[in-house]
Formats: C-alpha cells, structure tokens, sequence
C-alpha cells in the first residue's frame, strides 16, 4: 500500500486485497511442476485453477476502473467500515465446492503456475493502484452485474476479487492434499 492519505474504505479493501495476495503468492511459491497437473475427479488442474484467478483479477480489476471512472465526480460521504461485505463474501467453509465459471473466464491458455501467478500479481496491482486513484470517491454508487451474484458496486467487486483469490487457495489445498 501507498503512504499516500486513503480513504478508510480504500484503505480496508486494499487491506484484504494486500493479505489474499499475499497468501497467494506464498502458496503458488510452493507449488513444483509436478503438482501444477493434479486434480480432482474430472475438475481443474491445480495450474488452470491459478490461470483461472488471474484472468479473474483482470477482469475485476477493469470492472472497478470503470467503475471508479463513473464516480469520479461523487465524493465519498461514508466512512463506515465495508467489513459487512468482507463477511458476506468470505470462503467460511473450507470444503471445496464446484462453482461453474463463465466461459469467459476459463483457463484456455495451458499457462503454468509461475505465469499465471505473475500475471495474477501484476492484475493486483493496478486494481489497487485504482483503487488508490479512485480514494474519496463513492465506489459504491455505481454497480456493474457479476454473473453469480447480480449488480456489484466497486467497493463489492473489489473484495469479491480478494474473497475470490480466498476461495480457491482453498481449491488448490484441497487438491494438493489429496
């Protein structure tokens, strides 16, 4: 994070991007060719599922600029804490749940863990980076719809990517423990 003045609901988003990225790239760190092909059943490989977020982490990340570029003119007038949408999106259940992902966003690319987890990273960083931009705005005032759960405002499409992130360091434990 910047040491630039944030607003305290940019500063708690970036927060719980900041942390999900990290565990992130400590267990893709770990992760050794040899376990970027395991799976489950007939699901995704431990590499399709990283392929997987960063596509994700793109596209939430340009959601969120544009979101941000419809507000650019509305001040933030809240300063409660977004932490209601932070629980509402949390992977509570640490049990694996197969998902059906758009097309949109499956891994096509054969990328390897090492690929995908730049590209992920990298992803991260503008979303925080406009998010650090769009600091004082009212993310919230403008929505764009996610294909699970309808209409997302800025400050939702951001911490649905951190939760997301979340949801499958899950999946792949899950697999690499089978």
């Amino acid at each position: 994070m910047s040491d630039i003045a944030l607003h305290p609901r940019i500063r708690e988003v970036i927060m719980a991007l900041t942390a999900a990225q990290q565990e992130a790239d400590a267990l893709c760190a770990t992760i050794t060719a040899e376990q970027e092909t395991r799976r489950l059943g007939d699901g995704w490989t431990v590499a399709q599922v990283v392929e997987h977020m960063a596509i994700v982490e793109g596209g939430a990340g340009r959601i969120v600029s544009n979101i941000a570029k419809q507000v650019t003119d509305i001040p933030e007038t809240s300063e409660a804490s977004v932490g209601d949408v932070l629980a509402k999106y949390h992977v509570a259940d640490p049990s694996y749940r197969k998902v059906p992902a758009p097309e949109v966003v499956l891994p096509i690319h054969g990328a390897s863990v090492t690929e995908s987890a730049i590209r992920m990273r990298e992803a991260r960083a503008r979303l925080i980076a406009a998010l650090e931009a769009a600091s004082g705005t009212a993310l919230g005032a403008a929505h764009y719809p996610h294909p699970l759960f309808g209409p997302l405002d800025g400050y939702q499409w951001s911490i649905m990517a951190a939760q997301h992130q979340r949801r499958h360091l899950v999946q792949i434990r899950t697999i690499l423990a089978s």
